[in-house]
């Protein structure tokens, strides 16, 4: 007779089961645990060592405390000092770095958080920074209220950036990292919000990395520049590589003062840049701006140049434009002393350096001015009177033009050449104009109809008079040797005798 199996009662399958369970996950337990123990990254000495590989410096803590749940550590006091050097490169209060028991196995951080981070960064630090050789991918780096401080040298205080916010998503991976911050920018002082993306990371070259995104200029001051005074805010988007980022934006001062004078005039402008990130050079193929009344186009640089040393270099040309607005910056009188439409085509460079805006300013410019009227009653009827012809019975106000080429270096303006045209009478002109104690020292010769007693007085009326027999070219013309002397506001007109 077959013999016959009972079958195993439900009961006692389902405990094997489960005792066989909870054996393989004490078994994967105890082994992780000893995996986690053998190679825990969060150690003290393995975190000091994989920072101080990053940055290549020497790593200092305070206190250390490891954290399990979940997995990481808080590190108190960090400072990072340059190899071979006392000299401090990052102290950091409090260093947070959390992950997860599954970022473990993936070299994976969930947070890098560093308050109140100070950093002294120079271009050779920068340099000298490598990766330690295992990429490490960090979900979210957050560095609020850092501070970040560039060495100028040359006894100069170093450039300060005041990080109220900055955060960084998705640092190290392959893919992009997304950015954003709000700082206060050093040079000029303003707040400066900025968002975007940049990557995939080049390895072989880190300024070809691909970077975009947007940023605002919000009021900032121009006096920190020295010989310019008002707020500017601008805004504006850029894409590109580190080392050639496109910008495309747009910029305002209500109040554009230069401060030697205290003249304030609105600017505006819409501009194309190409900036190297790498080298801090500046190439701006378009700008548009309007200047009071002034409509300027304008094309340059900014960076090293030939010489070795950093300088803007700005070609400018105007179209349409108004004299007093073009003087009114440059002019410590409260108003032009000549209004007129003016057209100029202009070649500016203003080296750095801590001389005075208008002792380090260059300039060349070729200008025409036309439908020209003089602010100075008493001027304007002196003019009238030079260029009245001789049969003229009552008073005739002709509008004038000037044409004129003027070279500014070291505060002094050198007029190469002026010509002066108002009805039948002209003047050519040659000579100086010293921007910084405002005294003029021109002369040259004046073509006129009109008696030479109307353009002097007292003793000088009396030789014109006796002279005026040897100038007269022709049945009525006399060219006269005339001069200006004295200053901006109290010139002086007379006879190159």
């Amino acid at each position: 007779m077959p013999s016959s199996k009972l079958p195993t009662p439900p009961g006692r399958s389902t405990k094997k089961i489960l005792t066989v369970t909870i054996v393989v996950l004490v078994v994967i337990f105890v082994a992780g645990a000893f995996f986690l123990l053998r190679y825990w990254p969060f150690t003290e000495a393995s975190v000091r060592a994989k920072l101080g590989a990053n940055l290549s410096a020497g790593v200092h803590f305070g206190r250390f405390h490891t954290k399990y749940f979940p997995p990481g550590c808080v590190v108190e006091n960090v400072i990072f000092q340059r190899n071979n050097s006392n000299t401090e490169l990052i102290s950091i209060r409090q260093l947070t770095i959390r992950s997860s028991l599954l970022g473990l196995f993936r070299h994976h951080l969930s947070l890098l958080r560093a308050d109140g981070a100070r950093i002294e960064l120079g271009r050779s630090d920068i340099a000298e920074a490598r990766s330690s050789g295992q990429r490490v991918t960090i979900d979210k780096f957050v560095a609020d209220d850092a501070v970040l401080e560039i060495p100028q040298g040359n006894d100069r205080k170093p450039l300060r950036f005041v990080f109220h916010q900055f955060h960084l998503e998705n640092l190290g991976d392959s893919g992009t990292t997304k950015f954003s911050a709000a700082f206060e920018n050093p040079l000029p002082a303003g707040l400066i919000r900025t968002s975007g993306q940049f990557g995939p990371w080049s390895q072989s070259d880190a300024a070809v990395t691909p970077v975009s995104g947007k940023y605002s200029l919000q009021s900032a001051d121009l006096g920190v520049l020295q010989a310019l005074g008002g707020r500017i805010s601008s805004t504006g988007t850029f894409a590109g590589s580190f080392k050639e980022i496109d910008v495309r934006g747009q910029a305002n001062s209500p109040e554009f003062e230069v401060t030697s004078t205290h003249h304030k005039q609105p600017l505006t402008a819409e501009f194309e840049a190409k900036v190297n990130a790498v080298t801090g050079e500046m190439l701006l193929p378009r700008v548009s701006a309007k200047f009071g009344r002034d409509e300027i186009q304008a094309q340059g640089n900014m960076g090293r140049q030939d010489d070795g040393k950093r300088a803007a270099v700005i070609q400018l040309t105007c179209d349409h434009g108004r004299i007093e607005d073009t003087f009114y910056p440059f002019i410590s009188s409260p108003k032009s002393p000549i209004t007129g439409n003016i057209q100029f085509r202009m070649h500016v460079v203003i080296p750095s350096g801590q001389q005075r805006f208008l002792q380090k300013i260059h300039l060349t410019s070729d200008f025409r001015v036309t439908n020209v009227g003089l602010t100075n009653p008493q001027t304007k009827l002196r003019m009238n009177k030079v260029a009245e012809t001789p049969h003229q019975k009552a008073p005739v106000d002709e509008q004038a033009q000037i044409d004129g080429r003027v070279n500014l270096t070291s505060g002094v303006a050198h007029l190469s050449s002026l010509d002066i045209r108002e009805g039948d009478a002209s003047a050519q002109l040659h000579g100086t104009y010293n921007l910084l104690n405002q005294r003029l020292n021109l002369q040259g010769t004046l073509r006129t109809e009109a008696s030479l007693t109307k353009a002097t007085s007292g003793i000088k009326a009396a030789f014109a008079k006796a002279l005026e027999p040897f100038v007269k070219k022709q049945e009525h013309q006399k060219i006269i040797p005339v001069r200006i002397n004295g200053t901006y506001r109290h010139p002086s007109f007379g006879l190159a005798m």
